[in-house]
């Protein structure tokens, strides 16, 4: 589905793309997706009819089967592979594709959680692998991030983003690390929507405070959407030792058991029909909590702290603080190179309301050293994975800003 949308946006951009997958039916798949989204654009009148018979012209679909595939692939300049997110079918695509593509191709890889450096690992020319993370649906979603390991070529990550900037991406350049730099800061922020439910906050209330704020979706539907196996992998993806990039301390604060036992259960979201809430009725405005989620919230409610009477601010408040010490440490560690590509990411990325700018104009707007306070006083009730970042705590005390009026 990644791979059909990458095309789309390719050959919308007058890009010749090959479109391969294993067998007939998958690749009937992503043609049929292509073809449905282009058609309505050409209902809506926002294509001619040659414009739209030119773009799906550009696509040519390939299977294992086809005798000629791999004369096609050894005339291509780029390999986007968007293959299951399993670091052992990542590199059977790196062997595979490096014995037939030619020296000069650029093989990147669409992957949200996998390290670039560990893929490019089995790669004969590493110099030529690139990470381009694309984020669902690609059609719609105007981000997209290009990872870079330590023995990426500069040439190849120029290519990757003026590919990104050709399909009409934002692009930001980010550092190869768990999670990247969006996912990264998502981690926290959905752990903390956890702590929240298991310390007895409403769900629902939850997804209205965030909204009122100016999120998109509520923090709760978002597992939903994602899927709660997809947000599961998110955020294990993240927990580890600080001192191999994980995040540690900083991942802590709720049980993500609790994920664990939604899929187990069977309760991966809106694509299963029940995750966090109820989808049995399609005509329901408002989604009810799934009465098997209640259980499951009784089940990891925690045993002494209560949040079901935390105001709406309250909760908006604790969620979005654990996005921007996680921003500020990708700022600190290099892992994006300026507050300014924290900020349009966050804004394009998961969609963090942009009348407040991003996270780092947001945090310039309540005072560096307001948000120190904020981050003590919950440090001291809830631990240590609200501490402010040594970053932070430096512009609190120079009475700095992080995004200059100057451009960069």
């Amino acid at each position: 589905l990644m791979g059909a949308g990458i095309a789309e946006v390719s050959i919308a951009k007058g890009l010749r793309v090959l479109l391969k997958d294993k067998d007939q039916m998958g690749l009937s798949r992503g043609e049929g997706m292509i073809a449905k989204s282009i058609g309505g654009k050409l209902k809506k009148k926002r294509l001619t009819t040659y414009q739209h018979d030119s773009q799906l012209s550009r696509c040519v679909g390939l299977t294992d089967e086809t005798p000629s595939w791999k004369k096609h692939f050894s005339q291509a300049d780029m390999v986007i592979e968007a293959v299951f997110e399993e670091m052992s079918v990542k590199h059977k695509v790196v062997r595979e594709m490096e014995a037939i593509v030619p020296q000069h191709c650029i093989i990147a890889s669409n992957t949200s959680t996998l390290p670039i450096g560990e893929i490019a690992s089995v790669a004969q020319r590493p110099e030529n692998i690139v990470g381009m993370h694309y984020f669902s649906p690609v059609p719609k979603m105007p981000l997209l991030e290009v990872i870079t390991h330590d023995k990426t070529a500069p040439h190849v990550a120029a290519a990757a983003v003026d590919v990104g900037i050709q399909q009409g991406k934002t692009v930001i350049a980010v550092k190869d690390v768990p999670g990247f730099y969006v996912n990264r800061c998502l981690g926290p922020f959905l752990v903390e929507a956890m702590a929240l439910q298991q310390q007895g906050a409403d769900p629902l209330k939850i997804n209205k405070a965030l909204l009122d704020f100016g999120m998109p979706v509520g923090g709760v539907t978002l597992c939903d959407e994602v899927g709660i196996d997809v947000s599961r992998h998110v955020v294990n993806n993240l927990v580890g030792d600080p001192a191999k990039g994980y995040l540690g301390v900083r991942m802590e604060g709720a049980d993500l058991r609790m994920l664990d036992k939604f899929v187990e259960n069977g309760l991966l979201g809106r694509k299963t029909g029940k995750g966090f809430f109820d989808y049995s009725d399609p005509k329901a405005k408002e989604k009810p909590i799934h009465k098997e989620a209640l259980a499951i919230l009784k089940e990891f409610r925690h045993p002494s702290k209560d949040s079901s009477s935390l105001s709406s601010e309250a909760m908006v408040e604790r969620m979005m603080l654990r996005f921007i010490v996680e921003a500020i440490h990708c700022l600190q560690s290099g892992v994006i190179r300026t507050s300014r590509d924290g900020d349009v990411a966050a804004v394009m990325g998961i969609g963090f309301p942009p009348f407040r700018g991003g996270p780092f104009m947001y945090t310039d707007r309540l005072g560096a050293d307001v948000v120190v306070q904020k981050l003590r006083a919950l440090e001291e009730e809830h631990g240590p994975h609200f501490e402010p970042p040594e970053l932070l705590l430096k512009h609190a005390k120079d009475g700095t800003k992080f995004v200059s009026n100057t451009p960069e």
